[in-house]
């Protein structure tokens, strides 16, 4: 067993290792796509690059153990089962659970290690790449001026230039306005070529311009009238601009910035942060029920007594205006003691109303977005918390997936379990996103929806193991193309080998020359006018009749009767010894009815594919295929008879067929 569990471990780890790089590769270039658009035109040095593409690959080791674990797994269980060792260890008495034992324990340890990985070293790696990449953001393009376009990258400045030289860079017709001292256009400057270049220090632009002229109005006092608006020109033979470049540097941001952001902390933090951001979430709720009640429902004691004496002024000066109802009348309707003031005092209590419920609202508009905000942050410190474990236990759950599936469909190599793998991990992926999603809606608890592709995926590895373990055929791709092909009447057995079971009968039955002679003339006879009347049935516009008929065709239904009885009693007599006679029987083909490819009979089935007309187009298609099929074998079997009868009709030669 030793020798065994080394085989098979040293089995598993080469493709794990080849596996896990070129996986990490492959998620290292789509991350490169994602950002591709933000790193290039920047002029960033290969060290900056380098840098991010190395915090970027330790991010993503997590997310490719899963899947290497998977694709090597499959390639190693595949391996052994196309070259028939998982076959010999069977034979030996060594199950399944006992070939994956050693594979077990080695995926234990990249569990614990993707564990260690996520909690410890990804804060670090995210930490050091969120900043790198934020610094790289702001980061300002270089500088491309293009023909014929105004270059506006330069602060207070924008440069036309209506032709490059493509070896000496050499500019003509440059134009440079000058908006630095934030008037508009008042400085501009033309010139016929010139050239520019960047200082060592990459802090300035210097720019040598030839054979120009200098534009500038001059500011002058706006209250006078008449102004004549002068301005100076200068004409040069040559002259240097010096521009100084702002933000074009690459600068590093204070990572303090970004180490508090959830996806910078490990577990214990993450548990820390969670019951700070609970407990900010209730006092957040008591003080807004505090100060609803308090302040927008109900009025406090204390402001009552603040605005009593606003209140006072509400009353009519004129005492006679007013004509309370009784005490009791007041207390239990409002309305009276509402119409009990004159007009003027009703709209300004109508508008103080008014004006309190609309700051309620406010109020409680920006409470709910604060809230809301407090929830989704704990939502998202929840989600990365479970998403630590969740990564390391896809590492054990593929496995039980993967094994399975490589002693199941026993290919190896990197094409089908690549295929394979890749579907599991986009269909894992998916769940897992939409977990994600539903938890950060609030749709479900935070454990529910990021354990939801792994309870999934456990349940499908429990059933894969079961079905491996009792060598299940369930991925065997012959099976499926056998049962499309028997349902659409393409199936590539001959009727003989349907019936040759019956061949083992020890006796064999007395069939004279003539009498089977006369069973090929009836089949080909048969056979000829059961063709006929197909093609007449489904003749032009008939077929689609045909279609919706439920009556089934008696020609053709005789013709069946007669084509298994030919069959049944020609394979137990004694002319199947014949070699000639059971070649020829070898060539006639299976006849399927194309009765059941009519619309279905029952209305239940029928209305549903009546109503979806494309449906309907793919069925007729498909009827149609299967009667021509059916046509053509009807010809097959009235040419296979009508030869071997003829064959029959000379018995000398027969003597040379004889086995």
């Amino acid at each position: 067993m030793k020798r065994l569990y080394k085989l098979i471990i040293i089995s598993f780890l080469g493709p794990f290792v080849l596996t896990f790089f070129i996986v990490l590769f492959l998620l290292l270039m789509q991350f490169l796509w994602r950002y591709i658009d933000e790193l290039v035109g920047k002029g960033l040095s290969f060290n900056i690059i380098a840098e991010l593409m190395a915090y970027a690959s330790a991010s993503l080791v997590p997310m490719a153990l899963p899947l290497a674990v998977l694709l090597s797994s499959l390639m190693t269980f595949g391996n052994m089962g196309e070259y028939y060792e998982l076959t010999a260890m069977k034979a030996s008495g060594i199950s399944l659970q006992q070939i994956m034992l050693p594979v077990f324990i080695i995926d234990i340890f990249i569990a614990i290690g993707a564990f260690f990985f996520a909690n410890n070293v990804m804060p670090y790696t995210n930490l050091k790449m969120k900043s790198l990449l934020y610094d790289v953001r702001q980061q300002r393009p270089e500088l491309q001026i293009r023909e014929g376009e105004f270059y506006n990258g330069i602060d207070n400045y924008s440069i036309r230039v209506n032709k490059k030289h493509p070896i000496t860079n050499v500019l003509y017709d440059v134009k440079i306005y000058d908006h630095s001292q934030r008037r508009g256009n008042v400085s501009v400057t033309v010139a016929d070529s010139g050239k520019m270049e960047i200082t060592s220090d990459k802090r300035n632009l210097l720019i040598t311009l030839w054979h120009g002229r200098s534009y500038t109005e001059l500011e002058v006092e706006r209250r006078k009238r008449n102004n004549t608006f002068p301005h100076r020109t200068d004409i040069f033979d040559e002259q240097k601009v010096l521009i100084t470049l702002t933000g074009f540097g690459l600068q590093r941001t204070d990572e303090n910035l970004f180490k508090n952001y959830y996806q910078m902390l490990n577990v214990t933090q993450l548990t820390r942060a969670t019951d700070s951001l609970k407990d900010e979430m209730e006092r957040t709720n008591k003080q807004f029920h505090r100060a609803l009640l308090n302040y927008n429902y109900f009025k406090g004691v204390e402001v009552l007594k603040r605005r009593a004496n606003q209140r006072m002024q509400f009353l009519p000066h004129d005492t006679s205006q007013v004509h309370p109802p009784k005490q009791k009348k007041i207390v239990n309707n409002f309305d009276s003691l509402f119409n009990a003031y004159s007009t003027d005092i009703q709209k300004r209590i109508l508008s103080m109303a008014i004006s309190n419920a609309r700051s309620t609202m406010s109020f409680v508009e920006n409470s709910a977005a604060n809230i809301k905000y407090e929830i989704r942050n704990l939502r998202r410190h929840e989600i990365e918390w479970h998403k630590k474990f969740t990564l390391a236990a896809a590492c054990l759950i593929f496995l039980f997936i993967g094994a399975p599936l490589g002693a199941i469909i026993r290919k190896g190599g990197l094409g089908m379990p690549a295929v394979i793998s890749t579907v599991f991990f986009i269909l894992y992926y998916i769940i897992s996103l939409t977990g994600e999603k539903i938890v950060r809606e609030g749709i479900v608890p935070s454990f529910q929806g990021m354990w939801m592709a792994s309870v999934i995926l456990i349940i499908t590895g429990i059933f894969l193991t079961y079905k491996a373990t009792n060598d299940s055929s369930m991925l065997n791709i012959d099976t499926y193309l056998s049962f499309i092909r028997k349902f659409l009447g393409i199936d590539r057995n001959t009727m003989l080998e349907r019936k040759i079971y019956l061949s083992g009968k020890f006796q064999f039955s007395e069939i004279t020359h003539n009498e089977l002679r006369s069973m090929l003339q009836a089949l080909s006879a048969e056979a000829a006018l059961c063709k006929q009347a197909i093609k007449e049935k489904h003749r032009g516009g008939k077929i689609i009749k045909q279609f919706f008929s439920t009556g089934k065709d008696s020609s053709f239904e005789n013709l069946s009767q007669m084509y298994e009885k030919f069959f049944e009693q020609i394979v137990i007599s004694q002319w199947f010894t014949i070699k000639f006679i059971r070649d020829r029987l070898q060539e006639f083909p299976v006849l399927e009815t194309f009765e059941r490819f009519r619309l279905p009979a029952r209305s239940v089935y029928r209305l549903p594919v009546i109503f979806f007309f494309p449906l309907i187009l793919g069925y007729l298609a498909l009827y149609i295929i299967v009667v021509h099929k059916t046509i053509k074998r009807l010809s097959q079997i009235q040419e296979k008879s009508s030869y071997l009868f003829e064959s029959l009709e000379h018995p000398s030669v027969l003597i040379d067929f004889v086995s």
